[in-house]
């Protein structure tokens, strides 16, 4: 029998987006799968476990060998869910996918591990594909790095230099072995809601070779319902991101680097005074937009450029 793959499903208020992403799971040609499916403490998440069983019984094929619903009892946070998945899974192969997000090819599992065997690899992304809410695809996410033969060149040192920039990797196209979990770990819980960004770092730091697989393997939902701020959690998580595991290590700047240093911080204070800005006083939101204007017309000009580069995609 082929190795196991354990599909880990993380979800958290978006119980109604499960059902699409286990179809695409279901419609995998993989023999040996089995799911976990783990829930943050979603408020009535409990009283939905008998009918996300019922729609396993009904629509999972045979190749899906066990199932299991976790439910976290209280929300606390993604990272932790994700460990907690991890713990449950019997596979070799870990792939993980978030509820709305889909498995792009019913030869997407295969793929990976197939992939993961001819190379030895611990780890492989796959390509990213965006999705609207209307079935609009976009092939080129901003936040991604789409060109595949530029990656597979990189070294773990250059991967990491790149990294310390910004996080260009598509997690959410990711398998990886669990050989990686026994070698290095799980996520760090000393974040909340960031679990990909620091846990590649320490991997490239690590000397980890990624691989890349040059297909779509995840179709991930957009949705523009967020406005482009980010919560004041995530910005927490941002701080500590940085203090503990970029700004310790990051040379690239060499003498210019502590002025690169202080420069990010004011960078990250703006998100931060974005994040807290509806629950400001009118007077605190004035000083913070006088603090930080030349940071909202850098990001104003960005977003212009990325609003052309997607109508044009």
């Amino acid at each position: 029998m082929k190795q196991t793959v354990s599909i880990i499903v993380c979800t958290y208020r978006n119980t109604d987006g499960l059902f699409p992403t286990l179809d695409s799971i279901f419609a995998q040609d993989y023999e040996n799968i089995e799911v976990i499916v783990s829930d943050d403490g979603t408020p009535g998440f409990r009283e939905r476990i008998d009918e996300i069983e019922a729609y396993f019984m009904a629509h999972a094929g045979e190749n899906i060998r066990n199932h299991v619903i976790n439910a976290i009892p209280v929300n606390g946070g993604t990272v932790k869910n994700i460990n907690s998945a991890i713990a449950l899974c019997k596979g070799d192969v870990f792939v993980g996918v978030s509820a709305d997000d889909r498995l792009s090819d019913p030869a997407t599992v295969t793929h990976y591990v197939e992939y993961l065997e001819e190379t030895h690899k611990m780890i492989v992304f796959g390509r990213l594909r965006g999705v609207t809410p209307e079935g609009v695809f976009h092939e080129v996410l901003t936040s991604c790095e789409s060109d595949v033969a530029l990656l597979r060149s990189y070294t773990p040192e250059e991967t990491l230099k790149r990294l310390y920039a910004r996080n260009f990797l598509p997690g959410p196209a990711v398998a990886y072995t669990r050989e990686l979990i026994e070698r290095y770990g799980v996520r760090d819980e000393e974040l909340r809601l960031i679990e990909d960004y620091p846990y590649w770092i320490r991997l490239a730091r690590e000397g980890v070779t990624f691989g890349y697989l040059d297909e779509f393997t995840v179709d991930y939902l957009m949705n523009s319902s967020g406005g482009g701020n980010y919560s004041e959690m995530f910005m927490k998580d941002m701080f500590l991101l940085y203090e503990k595991y970029i700004f310790p290590y990051d040379r690239r700047y060499g003498v210019f680097q502590g002025l690169y240093n202080a420069l990010k911080r004011a960078g990250l204070g703006y998100y931060m005074f974005m994040a807290r800005r509806p629950g400001l006083s009118g007077g605190a939101r004035f000083a913070g937009w006088i603090k930080y204007w030349p940071f909202h017309l850098y990001r104003c000009i960005l977003d212009k450029k990325a609003d052309k580069s997607s109508e044009s995609d």
